[in-house]
């Protein structure tokens, strides 16, 4: 039995994080991870603190230093894109540049409107917030340039700050959730589950496990598992959580990746959390 791999961790090449790629990687170790991926921001949205701060060549050098001195650690080079859809022309030579083995499609921002503040309901019911990011996300998933997609049901993050919500009820919203996860199946991508909700006093991993078992219902077999963290002591967090959900939506198994292609699954009975 191993530790699952944590598909989703920030290091100070984030513009939010200080972490050191070094740190992030033992702390990996510590846990009996066999696999790590190093996804740090990417934005290209004008009101996102974030954008431009990456620097992918010092980036590399960091990716290929660790991947030295933890030889028995398989470091996956990622990143996460926000809202990659929009931005296809810097993203696009970003990832040829280099050879990334994964990259999470997320959506921090639908229009103007921030999807991790409270604001983002400004003007809106809570039903009209969650339609307005549902249909945001269903482009993203039609149209981006991603692999795996990033914390997909990220809207509760401003319910939470806004409505004093711990978890949603997508159940009258199915039909546009529905869609937006029938094309991440058709395209052949994944869904993660997020653990970082659930350390930050938002409720439960996301998406719910009524939200994955739509995406396996709509065909959907990629699943990955990510803390999204951006302290060391955040890699792996809650992960016999996530694992539990995975399993009660239905699936048996994780996926893997490298170069960007599908390298392999992981069957559940042999990861503990």
């Amino acid at each position: 039995m191993s530790y699952p791999a944590d598909y989703h961790t920030h290091t100070r090449f984030s513009c939010d994080s200080d972490a050191a790629m070094e740190a992030t990687c033992r702390a990996a170790l510590q846990l009996g991870m066999r696999e790590i991926a190093i996804t740090d921001h990417v934005d290209f949205e004008p009101l996102d603190a974030c954008r431009g701060y990456f620097r992918p060549e010092l980036y590399w050098e960091e990716i290929e230093h660790c991947r030295e001195i933890f030889g028995q650690l398989t470091i996956r080079a990622g990143v996460e894109c926000g809202e990659p859809h929009l931005y296809r022309a810097q993203v696009t030579p970003l990832l040829a540049a280099h050879a990334y083995d994964v990259v999470l499609g997320s959506l921090h921002w639908a229009g103007s409107r921030p999807v991790f503040r409270a604001d983002f309901f400004d003007g809106l019911t809570l039903d009209e917030g969650i339609d307005l990011y549902f249909d945001h996300l269903g482009r993203l998933a039609a149209e981006g340039e991603y692999d795996v997609l990033g914390h997909a049901d990220y809207v509760r993050r401003a319910a939470a700050r806004c409505f004093g919500l711990r978890e949603l009820d997508l159940r009258p919203h199915e039909d546009r959730v529905r869609r937006a996860l029938r094309t991440v199946a058709e395209r052949g991508k994944g869904v993660e589950v997020n653990t970082s909700y659930r350390r930050k006093g938002g409720g439960e991993p996301g998406p719910s496990v009524q939200m994955l078992r739509w995406f396996r219902e709509e065909g959907g077999e990629i699943v990955t598992i990510g803390s999204d963290s951006h302290a060391p002591g955040d890699v792996g967090a809650d992960f016999a959580r996530a694992l539990a959900m995975v399993r009660a939506a239905g699936f048996e198994r994780l996926a893997t990746f490298a170069r960007r292609q599908l390298k392999g699954w992981v069957s559940l009975d042999q990861v503990q959390g």
